[in-house]
């Protein structure tokens, strides 16, 4: 008796078990997916069809297309890298953004670009000449960039010295896209020559050596003319200055003492014969003298020069050529003069939203690094300066140095009035038409003109 009630209790257990089981399967069915509660009233569930209060929320429109018209003088091998890899990369970023690059003769190219402005056929970006952003800002041709978002994070970013020449009039228009300065390079063997095993930190032992060498009629110093180029690596280094920190006054700064002491030591050097060739436009030039060439000696011991050196003439020198930071002046530093190009947006232009992203992304740290590799450009960015994959280029990590310290030519609408008058003014006192004092006195009046228009 006591085994029968036992399997008729198990048997209502089970009929238990299944009912629970429909009755669960049956609650799935009604609210139509597994997992999800009845309706709270328990009526049937809902079926499909959609209102307005139930309709998923409207997707964002994607952005409409646009093609940001961009100038550029970009040597071919530059061109090649920026159609094949930079756009590629911006396209992957922005898709609704095309960007039409176009590459421009550099004869007359300033002129082209004003012209351009006075028809209203004016690109949305350029890539331009950093001593052209005074002029063209003036003429009214740039429009300022310093309200675009992500402009100060740029400024934090970038190099002083290149993000200085974009400054005009208390705004800046555009933003420092690559650039270049110039350091020493020695002849190795010249070097060992007169005396030194690494090359001279500082003017005096430089000077030093160059004494060593003239003994043996060649030269420890070379400077590839008087003109604003040449010469403000040497000025400044010495401690000479063009004008006020604002770029508003040259009197009292190109004339002051520290300036006139500065002409004075080149005019010396010259005078005592240290100073090589070139300076007064002799021969041989500043390569051909530093690496000898058909069939002559080398009879320079160093000269001061850009990036481009290397980049042309590659492992060709790699042995015989040092490159060095300039010896540091009397103020413990070398300050040698900046090159290079900025990134500019039009007046006008109809695209600028989209020629600044564009502008953002050039500037980024990836497409800086991969330009420098590429092309050997020197990033504007600090970041990409250092990157690791440029560790590999021999002489790079002395240019990224130089630029720490390296100033921009001044920042006027006048420069290149400017700079005559100090490229003239250096020559008349090497040639002896004037004391130093002399020409510097009237280039400082000259010029303080061209400052006030």
């Amino acid at each position: 008796m006591r085994a029968s009630s036992t399997k008729i209790t198990k048997l209502a257990m089970l009929l238990l078990a299944v009912a629970l089981l429909l009755a669960a399967c049956g609650g799935a069915a009604e609210t139509g997916s597994s997992g999800t509660d009845a309706p709270a009233n328990g009526g049937n569930a809902p079926t499909e069809t959609k209102t307005a209060d139930s309709a998923p929320a409207p997707q964002e429109k994607p952005p409409e297309p646009v093609t940001v018209e961009f100038w550029h003088a970009y040597g071919e091998g530059e061109e090649k890298v920026l159609l094949e890899e930079v756009l590629p990369k911006f396209k992957e970023q922005f898709s609704h953004i095309t960007v039409n690059a176009t590459r421009m003769p550099t004869e007359n190219l300033d002129q082209q670009v004003i012209t351009a402005a006075a028809g209203g056929a004016v690109p949305d970006i350029m890539r331009m000449d950093n001593t052209w952003i005074a002029r063209m800002a003036k003429e009214g041709v740039l429009q300022p960039v310093d309200g675009f978002p992500g402009f100060d994070q740029i400024v934090a970013d970038s190099f002083e010295g290149p993000m200085s020449t974009n400054y005009y009039n208390g705004q800046y228009y555009g933003v420092p896209l690559d650039t270049n300065t110039k350091i020493a390079i020695y002849n190795k063997e010249l070097l060992a020559e007169a005396g030194a095993a690494e090359p001279p930190k500082t003017i005096d032992e430089l000077v030093t050596l160059a004494r060593n060498l003239k003994a043996k009629g060649k030269f420890g110093i070379t400077i590839g003319g008087p003109d604003a180029w040449n010469m403000p690596p040497w000025f400044w280094t010495l401690g000479g200055r063009i004008t006020d920190d604002k770029y508003t006054v040259a009197t009292g700064y190109l004339n002051g003492d520290a300036s006139v002491k500065a002409l004075e030591t080149i005019v010396a050097w010259n005078d005592e014969g240290l100073l090589a060739p070139p300076i007064l436009g002799g021969q041989p030039g500043t390569w051909e003298g530093l690496r000898g060439e058909e069939g002559k000696p080398a009879s320079y011991m160093m000269i001061n020069e850009g990036p481009w050196f290397f980049g042309i003439l590659g492992d060709a020198v790699k042995d015989t050529m040092i490159p060095a930071k300039m010896p540091n002046g009397p103020d413990g530093k070398s300050h040698s003069v900046i090159g290079g190009q900025d990134l500019v947006l039009f007046k006008g232009a109809k695209q600028p939203d989209a020629a600044w992203a564009f502008a953002q992304f050039m500037l980024s740290e990836e497409i800086q690094t991969l330009m420098a590799v590429k092309t050997g450009a020197i990033p504007t960015n600090k970041a990409a300066a250092s990157a690791e994959a440029l560790k590999e280029v021999y002489y790079f990590d002395e240019y990224v140095a130089e630029m720490e310290t390296a100033l921009a030519r001044t920042p006027s609408a006048n420069w290149n009035q400017i700079g005559d008058l100090f490229g003239k003014a250096f020559e008349r006192a090497l040639r002896k038409e004037a004391t130093p004092k002399q020409a510097l006195d009237e280039a400082a009046a000259e010029i303080d003109k061209l400052l006030k228009e």
